[in-house]
Order: structure tokens, then C-alpha cells, then sequence
């Protein structure tokens, strides 16, 4: 139990190293830092980079299915549509996202892995979608996510009211499309 909460003591501090400051700061001896636990013991748990990245995506997803009722199936089109606008205002997200990008382009391994993680949302994302009656094509799943990280990664640079009603507009756009493009089981 107590490795378990270190586990998790790291990657919160992780999560908060990305969200509020990128990539560059994600370094052992800044997370260790935050954490407030020596950097040992975070190499213990996580002994590269890529390791404490891959953890961070996963319990970043874990998070999000349990938040949003992925795992009990009790979600709603509207509440995945408020789920997504959260995730095109957010500034963390984006972050994490171009931290990975950057670290898959440094790494193989992990370009790999983000592909396979990549491929596992989609999947789990169309589950979501036949279990509220809905049936869409893989292209248009690219299209969802392509729309939803471009509006998010606009929104983080510009940084503006204006960006983030616009942000807004795109993902409601972008479900709007989704609807169109369904079939109905």
C-alpha cells in the first residue's frame, strides 16, 4: 500500500510538472522535487522519462474513463460533448499531449506505445459510441480527435476569451458532424 501511494504521490506531482510547466521541466529531480520524496525513489519507481510518461498517460486515462463513467457505461453523448470541451479548454491536456509528441519523436519505444495507446482510445471511444446506439467509421474518429487536440493546442497558445469560445464552437462543431456521420445499430 505504501508503494502504491508513492506510485501515485509521483505521478500526481508529474501530472502537475507537465500541465503547469511542459515537457522540459518533466526531469526526475523536478518531479522528485514537487513530490517532495528523494529522486531515488522516484528512479525506483520510474526509471526513465519515458516509464514516468507512460504512467502519466495511463492514470491520466484511467482517470478520465472513471470521471466520466467509461468503465460503468453510464455516459451520455451531451456529457461526452462537455467532456471534450473540458479537454479543448484545459491547459494541462494539451501539454501532456505535445510532451508526448516530443518524446515520441526522441524515442521509438515510446512512439510505439503512443501509437498502440493512441489506437486503444479510438477503440474504446467507439465502444462508447455503439453502447449509445451510435455505429461511425474509423475516419471519422480521426477527424473527432484531429478537430478536438487542434482546438486545444490553439486554444493553449493563444490563451484568450476569444480562443476558448472559439475552442468551444469547434468541438460542438465537431460533434455536430460526429451525429451526421453515425448509423444507428
Amino acid at each position: 500500500i505504501c508503494a502504491m501511494k508513492t506510485k501515485q504521490k509521483i505521478l500526481n506531482a508529474a501530472m502537475q510538472v507537465l500541465g503547469e510547466q511542459g515537457y522540459k521541466a518533466l526531469t526526475q529531480t523536478r518531479v522528485a522535487e514537487v513530490a517532495g520524496l528523494r529522486q531515488g525513489l522516484l528512479t525506483y519507481h520510474f526509471p526513465t522519462r519515458s516509464d514516468l510518461l507512460k504512467a502519466v498517460v495511463d492514470a491520466s486515462k484511467a482517470q478520465m474513463a472513471a470521471q466520466y463513467g467509461f468503465t460503468d457505461g453510464t455516459i451520455t453523448l451531451d456529457q461526452l460533448q462537455e467532456m471534450f470541451f473540458d479537454s479543448a479548454l484545459s491547459k494541462s491536456l494539451p501539454r501532456i499531449m505535445l510532451a508526448l509528441s516530443v518524446a515520441a519523436d526522441e524515442d521509438s519505444a515510446l512512439a510505439v506505445w503512443f501509437a498502440e495507446a493512441d489506437f486503444s482510445f479510438r477503440q474504446h471511444f467507439r465502444c462508447l459510441l455503439v453502447k449509445l446506439g451510435l455505429q461511425v467509421d474509423e475516419i471519422e474518429l480521426h477527424i473527432l480527435r484531429a478537430t478536438i487536440v487542434g482546438a486545444a493546442l490553439i486554444n493553449l497558445q493563444q490563451n484568450t476569451e476569444e480562443s476558448e469560445r472559439v475552442a468551444r464552437d469547434v468541438v460542438a462543431a465537431a460533434f455536430s458532424r460526429l451525429k451526421n456521420a453515425t448509423r444507428p445499430l
